[in-house]
C-alpha cells in the first residue's frame, strides 16, 4: 500500500479542549492588554507566552497546563446522568438529551483521560459512547433527541439527521484515534459502531455533514490506515471541491452563498483531507476559504481592540459555534503557523469565558 503523506502533520485537539472547558471568566485575557505585558493562563486552560506582534506558542505540549479546570469538569459531571449529558442551554429543556452534546462531551473527555488516566473519565466516556449507541439506527443514521425516558422525541423529524450522523461519526473517529491509551473494549465498541455508521454515510449530502464525516474518517485512519478510508476521504473531499467551484467567484471564496462561524468545519475538513491524502488542491482551497471566512467573521481591523467589540462580534452566537471555530483555528495554526490564527483563537476563547455553557450545537 502506498505510504501516505502528511500523516503526522496534525496533532490532536488536546490543547484547545482546556479552553472549551474553562468556566471562570475572571481568568480571561483581554486582547487589549496583550501589548502591555506577557500574559498567560495556566490552571484553567491554555498557557500562552505573548508579546505585542509576537503572539505565539512555543512548544505547546510543554507549555500547556495539564490540569483541567475542576469547576468546569464538575459542571460536566453535574449535567451527566447514567444515560448521557443533558442539554445545557437557556432555551433548552433540561429533560432532553441531544446526541450533538454527547458527541462533544465524548471528544473532550477523550483528551481529559489521555492527560489524567482516571476511572471517572472512563466512566463518563462509556456513558457518552453508550448514548451515541442508543441513537444509532439500523440504517446507519443517528437520531438526535432523546427524552428522560430514553425515548426518541418528535423533534427528530424536524432536524437534519445527516448533520447529527456526521457529528457522531466525527466523535467516534476521534475516540478510535486514542486507541493507544483507551481500554480495548471501548475501542472495539467504537469501531463496530463506526463501521455501522458508515452505512448511513452514503446518504449524507449536506456540506456540513460531509465535513464532519471527513474528520471522522481522518481520525479513524490515523490508527486504522486503509486504502478504503483514503478513498472515502477523497470521495467526500471531492464533493466539497465541486461545491466550492460551483459557488466561488472573484470576490466570494466560499462553499455556500452565506457564511457562519460553525461552517469553519468545512475548510478544516479539506485540510484534514490534505493531511490524509497529500492532494494539493485540498490544502489550497482550505486555506483560501478559511481566511475568507475569518475576514467575514472577525470584523475588527485592530487585533488588540477592546473586548467589548469582541462581545458584539459574537452577539447572538451559540457557544457551540465558537467552540467549532476554535477547533478549526487550532488545526490551521498547526499547519500554517500564522500568528493571526492564534490571535483569533484567543479572542474566541475570551468570549467563551463569559459564556459558560458547553454545547455542541
Amino acid at each position: 500500500m502506498r505510504k501516505l503523506r502528511n500523516k503526522s502533520g496534525f496533532t490532536n485537539d488536546k490543547e484547545i479542549v482546556k479552553t472549551l472547558l474553562k468556566k471562570d471568566s475572571s481568568t480571561a485575557i483581554n486582547p487589549y492588554f496583550l501589548n502591555k505585558a506577557n500574559a498567560s493562563f495556566n490552571r484553567n486552560g491554555l498557557l500562552y507566552n505573548t508579546t505585542v506582534r509576537n503572539f505565539e506558542i512555543s512548544d505547546i505540549r510543554e507549555k500547556i497546563s495539564h490540569t483541567f479546570s475542576e469547576t468546569s469538569f464538575n459542571q460536566i459531571k453535574t449535567l451527566t446522568t447514567d444515560f448521557g449529558i443533558k442539554q445545557n442551554n437557556v432555551d433548552s429543556n433540561l429533560n432532553i438529551y441531544a446526541l450533538d452534546d454527547n458527541a462533544m462531551a465524548l471528544v473532550i473527555m477523550c483528551d481529559h483521560f489521555e492527560l489524567n488516566k482516571t476511572d471517572t473519565d472512563l466512566e463518563l466516556i462509556d456513558i457518552y459512547l453508550g448514548f451515541i449507541e442508543h441513537c444509532l439506527q439500523p440504517s446507519g443514521y443517528f437520531y438526535k433527541f432523546v427524552d428522560a425516558d430514553k425515548k426518541f422525541t418528535d423533534a427528530n423529524s424536524e432536524v437534519n439527521l445527516a448533520d447529527t450522523t456526521g457529528c457522531a461519526i466525527w466523535a467516534l473517529g476521534y475516540l478510535i484515534s486514542k486507541k493507544k491509551v483507551m481500554p480495548k473494549e471501548i475501542i472495539e465498541k467504537a469501531e463496530a459502531m463506526f463501521q455501522n455508521a458508515l452505512q448511513g454515510a452514503s446518504k449524507i449530502h449536506s456540506v456540513y455533514a460531509i465535513s464532519l464525516l471527513i474528520k471522522g474518517l481522518y481520525f479513524n485512519n490515523k490508527v486504522n490506515e486503509s486504502i478504503e478510508s483514503v478513498w472515502l476521504i477523497k470521495k467526500y473531499a471531492g464533493l466539497l471541491v465541486d461545491q466550492y467551484k460551483l459557488v466561488e467567484t472573484e470576490n466570494w471564496k466560499w462553499f455556500q452563498r452565506n457564511v457562519s462561524i460553525n461552517a469553519s468545519v468545512i475548510s478544516e475538513a479539506l485540510l484534514c483531507a490534505w493531511m490524509a491524502t497529500g492532494e494539493p488542491i485540498y490544502k489550497t482551497i482550505a486555506k483560501t476559504t478559511f481566511d475568507f471566512l475569518l475576514m467575514n467573521i472577525f470584523k475588527n481591523e485592530q487585533e488588540y481592540s477592546s473586548f467589548l467589540k469582541e462581545e458584539k462580534m459574537f452577539s447572538g452566537k451559540k457557544s457551540s459555534e465558537v467552540n467549532t471555530i476554535i477547533f478549526s483555528l487550532n488545526t490551521f495554526y498547526k499547519i500554517f503557523k500564522e500568528e493571526q490564527y492564534l490571535i483569533k483563537m484567543q479572542r474566541s476563547a475570551d468570549w467563551l469565558n463569559l459564556n459558560k455553557s458547553m454545547q455542541c450545537k
